[in-house]
């Protein structure tokens, strides 16, 4: 489980604090952290969906996210159902996903500790609350807007008549940002809230190629797998845990001598696993 000690503080000013945030007039004025602190630099996409999503939709939202995520840092809640799927299938991409709570790191539900751990360990979770924070009856709401926010569009995955997917999605909408929605057939109790926004402009979406042709993009070739040695592999994880730190830093959590994971992380760079940043820092690609 996360603790306290884990988290990174991030300020408003700070060059890692989201830009998309900046305008925002009831911004967060510090964000929590886990994981890899450079993807709030990265382009972003929102992925959501309640927590009712059918098989088809959570099949279809891991194929999706997954693909999103070669170009996409993928921007999701913390729920079953949609939000799930598209956490599976970004880490079953890139990695590149960002989680965000609805309160403080104290009040994640005990159910979803497995696969925030898992998001930790790839991508980033984070929190616009301190580590106490309670959930409250307007969280959802906010935290939903933060979504909205962060994306540079937002699909939904599935939403009843009444579901904080579509809040998510009113909020894109307010800030002039594309809206996709899967389809669902008519009368459907887990779609109805997508067939309506689809009605009201929504883009309909049945592959991730729909989203970058209305985006203008096209899609990223899926990177092969990393062929690592024992080293590179320990100094891989160990970035990967610390998202973005000093090569001193991160040859102290691998375990391996300063003098020798300067090799090491040149040859994780060559490999296009590992970003120099500078004065001896390094990131995960």
């Amino acid at each position: 489980m996360i603790k306290a000690n884990d988290i990174q503080t991030i300020e408003v000013g700070s060059p890692a604090y989201p830009a998309e945030w900046q305008s925002l007039p009831d911004k967060p004025q510090q964000v929590y952290a886990v994981g890899r602190v450079a993807l709030l630099t990265a382009r972003k996409f929102t992925v959501v969906g309640s927590r009712t999503a059918n098989a088809v939709a959570t099949k279809l939202g891991k194929e999706i996210s997954k693909a999103l995520s070669y170009s996409f840092a993928v921007i999701t809640g913390t729920a079953e159902g949609g939000d799930t799927a598209a956490i599976e299938g970004a880490l079953a991409g890139s990695g590149n996903v960002i989680c965000v709570l609805a309160g403080g790191f104290a009040a994640v539900p005990q159910g979803n500790w497995e696969v925030l751990e898992r998001v930790a360990k790839r991508g980033l979770v984070l929190s616009p609350h301190s580590f106490d924070t309670p959930v409250r009856n307007f969280s959802y709401e906010y935290r939903n807007k933060l979504l909205a926010a962060l994306g540079k569009g937002t699909l939904v995955l599935s939403a009843g008549e009444k579901s904080g997917a579509l809040i998510t999605g009113k909020y894109t909408k307010k800030q002039g940002k594309p809206l996709f929605a899967l389809p669902y057939a008519p009368n459907s109790p887990v779609g109805a809230g997508c067939n309506r926004l689809i009605k009201e402009g929504a883009y309909l979406v049945e592959n991730a190629n729909d989203v970058f042709e209305r985006l203008g993009m096209e899609a990223q070739a899926e990177k092969p797998p990393l062929v690592l040695t024992a080293d590179e592999e320990a100094m891989y994880r160990a970035l990967q845990e610390t998202g973005e730190a000093h090569a001193a830093a991160v040859a102290e959590r691998a375990g391996i001598p300063i003098f020798k994971a300067k090799g090491i992380l040149a040859s994780l760079e060559v490999k296009g696993a590992v970003l120099s940043l500078g004065a001896n820092r390094y990131t995960i690609i």
